[in-house]
């Protein structure tokens, strides 16, 4: 799981920003939240003609396979191979947590009748279709209310972890109100993939521009001098990493409580930084396999503290001595978040006591305990990885 970190650090560090005019923004960025802790635009129709998308595709859009393989059988649709592009912006997690899901491009005439589709195919889905306008119910209770927008775009809304009252809902698709929140003009809009995160400590942007070459660019701009110090040694360790391991040469440019940097990879290179990225992600292995069962004896979930504990230990010592030292502040954040994520998973999700010893007993076997995850059913390895994920961002 270090692995997402690294290669957040990757992202979040190694980043360096210009200028460029930014094209209005599309109908359904009224429906973004306000504000947003993570904020990603992918042009689908521009990255999957770079060379590196097959290898890179599976791995980066993992979270959300399942979702993906669930409306292909149920509608016929194909949500990243059909599909021109998507933003995905959310703030906060939990209970508190609102979720904008944008995707363009999808044929109108598959997607006007998969919402109920979907619903009948999956027994604990609710689907409630109001003309171009539906919301979704799982065990009962409302968490997202969606439209297929005069403009083509599908919409996925979710407030508070909750649908919207269905008058209200209404309105708001057809009358057209709202506009972009303010943090969409930060977001680039000229690159294929463009990221923006906030922390209470940074707010970063990125964008990636696909091809040969392949250029990473953004900023970091830091709450204090202080972390502005950290952001540049933790992107001076990773840049070391980088050029030792031919996948590209880069640039960082202090200023004030601002980092500036780059990243270029031509060539060869380019190869070798996505084989990087992937192995930053997990994704070394594009369909690893689950471990096999070999202890089901009863165990606690509180046992699986220890094991992060002791992952992340050994994580840290397999690190080059630089990047240990500047990456120490995050981990020292985010080895409690990732052991409060794994409990609260594994005791609310009724975690197998295969799984569970999957990870104890091997939690310094780096790629073995990577795979335990696997072992899980679909439903709660995705609540597994939101967990985990909401725990890495809030040890950025």
């Amino acid at each position: 799981m270090v692995r997402i970190l690294r290669l957040g650090v990757l992202a979040l560090v190694i980043l360096g920003g210009c200028k460029k005019s930014q094209p209005a923004p599309p109908t359904a960025a009224r429906f973004l939240p306000a504000t947003a802790d993570i904020a990603v635009r992918v042009d689908l129709s521009r990255a999957k003609v770079w060379s590196g998308y097959a290898k890179a595709a599976p791995v980066a859009f993992r979270s959300i396979a399942v979702a993906v393989e669930a409306v292909k059988k149920a509608c016929d649709v194909d949500l990243l191979g059909d599909a021109s592009s998507i933003i995905l912006a959310r703030h906060g997690t939990g209970a508190t947590g609102d979720m904008t899901l944008v995707i363009d491009g999808l044929p109108r005439d598959k997607l006007a009748a998969c919402p109920v589709k979907l619903g009948a195919s999956i027994p604990p889905l609710e689907v409630v279709p109001d003309g171009d306008r539906f919301s979704v119910k799982l065990g009962g209770k409302g968490f997202a209310s969606g439209a297929i927008l005069a403009s083509g775009e599908l919409v996925l809304v979710s407030r508070a972890a909750s649908s919207i009252e269905p008058a209200a809902w209404r309105e708001e698709v057809t009358a057209g109100t709202g506009t972009a929140p303010t943090w969409w003009a930060e977001l680039d809009q000229v690159q294929p993939i463009a990221v923006r995160t906030l922390s209470p400590d940074h707010t970063i942007t990125l964008a990636i521009q696909l091809g040969d070459p392949l250029v990473v660019k953004g900023k970091s701009v830091a709450a204090s001098a202080e972390l502005a110090a950290t952001d540049l040694a933790r992107g001076k360790a990773i840049l070391e990493f980088l050029t030792k391991a031919e996948a590209g040469v880069g640039r960082l440019e202090p200023r004030d409580n601002v980092v500036h940097g780059d990243l270029t990879a031509t060539g060869p290179q380019v190869d070798h930084l996505v084989t990087a990225a992937l192995a930053a992600i997990g994704g070394d292995q594009p369909a690893p396999q689950a471990p096999p069962v070999e202890n089901t004896s009863p165990i606690e979930c509180s046992e699986m503290t220890g094991a992060v504990t002791k992952y992340m230990a050994a994580n840290m010592a397999a690190m080059d001595p630089a990047q240990r030292t500047s990456l120490l502040p995050m981990f020292a954040k985010l080895v409690p978040a990732l052991e409060k994520a794994y409990v609260e998973s594994c005791t609310t999700d009724n975690w197998p006591p295969g799984v569970i010893h999957c990870h104890v007993d091997h939690a310094e076997q780096l790629p073995r305990f990577e795979k335990c995850r696997l072992m899980l059913d679909p439903a709660p390895r995705a609540h597994f990885d939101q967990l985990v994920t909401a725990a890495l961002s809030s040890a950025k």
